[in-house]
């Protein structure tokens, strides 16, 4: 029935109104206290006055903070009049593991190492540990309790449709949870002797400043879970791979830098977040997260694979870039000795798991090149979810339990 003048008469809501009209119309009556006080000599004063003590308002300067007073111009602390190309953790590359390889040097290899690969044929999970993972995985992406609104759907053939929002586990949340799980497991399968020289770090920032045909290019990102290890992982032999035998790719007519964001605030510095003097300060595996609303084109064509894996490339390169600027200096670019770095990448389904050998800084150089080698991705489930009310995990695959365990305990 509609709301009208006629019915609001009889109604409740009616007598609410009115009632609270009438009582902020009341007057509060003298209880005679006050006058009582100060017959006795005794007088009245604010309790706010008397409590809250009058303080002046100091400013703290916290070193690495920029001051919010302070405008992204000219008067900036971190302004540079030369201009940079940033990467950072939104950005993707237009043409995917193509200019990555272009702007870091680097031949790539549709395969792990070999010692990998013979380690990983060796690696045999137990049932009791495979079943644990199971009902980790349905733990960690269907029975958490965190309930916020999910990443919009699109429909492809209808963009400008808005689906309705739905509540659920968020996507940083279940890339966390899900690498936890793994990690777990990997210490249960690999044991004390291996525990004892592994750590995880956690959110870690990597600032790697290049220079190459006279262009800057800054590399900014976040490693959001990193196993750091006490001995160094073995760099592979370059005269077994021979990087400079495989050409890197044309990018003609585009230039290596296409799609790359320009900035004039940047801090241009190298920084490794782990000290060296730390005796685990080695990085060993970057794990890093990869939901669909983490990165975006520029030019709003949806994400390709491609470009999601040359995002892994650039990471697994900026960790091991400034783990060599801290061992041989900011100047280095003929390495002393490689540095190795293994790198997952996930988003909570599919995992894609790669190995980065740093050979030189020189990303000019003809003589040397760097190495990446890559597996073609695994889907650790089908489908993992309520299914008429009951939760289901379909199409397990333990291959990416055993990949990880090896990575891990190599």
């Amino acid at each position: 029935m509609r709301l009208t003048n006629a019915l609001l008469r009889q109604h409740i809501d009616f007598f609410f109104k009115k009632h609270w009209l009438r009582q902020g119309k009341r007057v509060p009556n003298s209880t005679g206290a006050e006058e009582e006080l100060v017959a006795r000599g005794i007088s009245v004063v604010d309790p706010k006055t008397l409590i809250k003590e009058v303080r002046p308002r100091e400013k703290f300067n916290i070193p690495g903070m920029v001051p919010p007073s302070v405008a992204f111009d000219e008067t900036h602390p971190l302004w540079h009049s030369q201009p940079a190309y940033v990467f950072g953790n939104t950005n993707l590359l237009l043409e995917g593991v193509r200019q990555a390889q272009n702007i870091l040097n680097t031949t790539v290899f549709d395969e792990l190492p070999m010692k990998l690969e013979e380690k990983l044929e060796k690696t045999k999970l137990t049932t009791q540990l495979d079943r644990s993972m199971q009902q980790a995985v349905l733990s960690a992406l269907v029975f958490d309790t965190e309930q916020v609104k999910t990443a919009v759907v699109k429909v492809p053939e209808r963009p400008a449709f808005k689906l309705p929002r739905t509540y659920g586990i968020s996507e940083g949340r279940r890339n966390k949870l899900i690498l936890s799980k793994l990690l777990t497991h990997c210490e249960r399968f690999a044991g004390w002797t291996v525990n004892a020289n592994r750590r995880v770090v956690y959110d870690t920032r990597v600032l790697v400043p290049l220079v190459k045909a006279d262009e800057k290019i800054l590399l900014n990102v976040t490693t959001e879970q990193m196993i750091i290890s006490h001995e160094p992982l073995e760099p592979l032999d370059t005269s077994v791979y021979r990087p400079l035998d495989l050409e890197i790719p044309s990018l003609f007519p585009l230039k290596e830098t296409v799609s790359l964001p320009v900035e004039n605030i940047y801090d241009w510095r190298n920084d490794y977040p782990i000290s060296r003097n730390y005796q685990l300060s080695h990085p060993h595996t970057v794990l890093i997260h990869c939901s669909p609303s983490d990165v975006k084109n520029i030019t709003e064509l949806p994400v390709s694979r491609d470009q999601i894996e040359a995002r892994t490339m650039m990471k697994a390169f900026a960790v091991a870039a400034a783990r060599a600027r801290q061992l041989y200096g900011d100047d280095v670019t003929a390495l002393p000795h490689p540095v190795t770095v293994q790198a997952i990448q996930t988003d909570s389904k599919t995992f894609h798991f790669s190995v980065y050998q740093l050979n030189t800084l020189d990303l000019s150089s003809t003589t040397d090149r760097n190495m990446w080698f890559r597996k073609s991705p695994l889907d650790l489930y089908t489908q993992c979810g309520y299914i008429v009310g009951k939760p289901t995990l379909e199409n397990y695959n333990k291959d990416v339990l055993r990949y990880f365990a090896t990575f891990y305990s190599n």
